[in-house]
């Protein structure tokens, strides 16, 4: 469940109904209040994960507003699909006028063009692909941005693609985006897009500072715990590494490694949880992913090649992924 049923005063106002019942029922414990005027049932409420509540949370800001907003920045991206860690502290929206409406706790507000470069996606509208990609390349660090370029190179899997999008102001229809998409949504962008997008920002700093994003970013990177391991490295002075190794196993299929250092013969990975408890992950209970994925290491160890692996602790620990690296027996300069 991505979306449920939003009330407001009005909606019991016009059958006639005390548009005071919702404020007494959130009282009582059995609404929720989404934002000044909104509310849902708790119990569907509580059935909701972060980035669900999040889009509920965009949509009661939408029903309150007199102008439809565009949504932009992570918001946006959450839509695309593209790999931003977290879940967004605000929800961002483009105004045209400076000073039309103020950032506030839970919104902030972007200078922008409500009308170019803008698509719909269900009864939202959002900034295109292109624009969104671009704006947070120029905004985040560089692993992050290098994590969200990385996945807007990628093609969406058939399998993971869920939201759907169209000219902005065209009947929506009844699909109902999702805030949880399992991979990149909508058509990939190409590295010439992108730089032809850099190009055109006003400042030399501002199009070298994108350009090394663009230039260092890979269609290959399989996750956004990959993409910033990637950067992270190359930040640090270590080798760069061939993406998506192939071995083929004992049973004859093949396995591939998120990094392989060929000089060292090291096959590096990035372990993060969700990769254990996707449905679409290995299959079995996750003792037998785990016992799986053991066999699998064990098997291309077998072929000479030795291994380290790391979690989100030790990538954001800028010491111990060091250590951790050096102690596999890569160089770093």
């Amino acid at each position: 469940m991505d979306t449920l049923r939003l009330m407001q005063p009005a909606d019991l106002g016009r059958l006639g109904q005390d548009t005071t019942k919702l404020a007494k029922l959130c009282t009582k414990g059995e609404l929720v209040r989404i934002r000044r005027g909104v509310y849902a049932t708790s119990e569907e409420w509580k059935q909701l994960g972060p980035l669900q509540r999040y889009g509920v949370q965009a949509a009661a800001f939408q029903a309150v507003v007199a102008t439809q907003p565009v949504l932009c920045h992570a918001t946006a991206a959450l839509l695309w699909g593209l790999w931003i860690v977290g879940v967004p502290n605000k929800l961002h929206v483009v105004t045209e006028v400076v000073g039309s409406g103020r950032s506030s706790k839970d919104v902030a507000r972007h200078v922008g063009s409500r009308v170019d470069n803008t698509v719909g996606c269900g009864p939202f509208l959002l900034t295109d692909k292109l624009r969104t990609t671009m704006v947070l390349i120029r905004e985040l660090a560089f692993p992050y941005a290098v994590a969200v370029c990385d996945s807007a190179l990628r093609e969406p899997h058939p399998r993971h693609a869920v939201n759907r999008f169209g000219p902005a102001g065209v009947e929506a229809g009844l699909h109902e985006p999702s805030w949880v998409a399992d991979g990149p949504q909508g058509p990939a962008l190409s590295i010439d897009e992108l730089r032809t997008a850099a190009s055109l920002l006003p400042s030399k700093a501002a199009r070298e500072r994108t350009l090394a994003v663009i230039n260092f970013a890979s269609a290959l990177s399989g996750s956004a715990g990959e993409s910033i391991s990637r950067a992270k490295m190359h930040q640090l002075g270590f080798p760069a590494p061939i993406l998506q190794k192939k071995y083929t196993l004992r049973d004859g299929k093949t396995a591939l490694v998120d990094f392989w250092f060929k000089e060292q013969n090291v096959a590096g990975e990035f372990d993060g949880k969700a990769k254990y408890l996707r449905a679409d992950w290995g299959g079995g209970s996750m003792e037998e992913r785990l016992w799986k994925e053991k066999c699998r290491e064990d098997d291309i160890r077998g072929q000479g090649v030795s291994f380290v692996r790391w979690t989100w602790r030790e990538l954001q620990d800028r010491a111990l992924f060091t250590a951790l690296l050096r102690r596999a027996g890569l160089p770093q300069t």
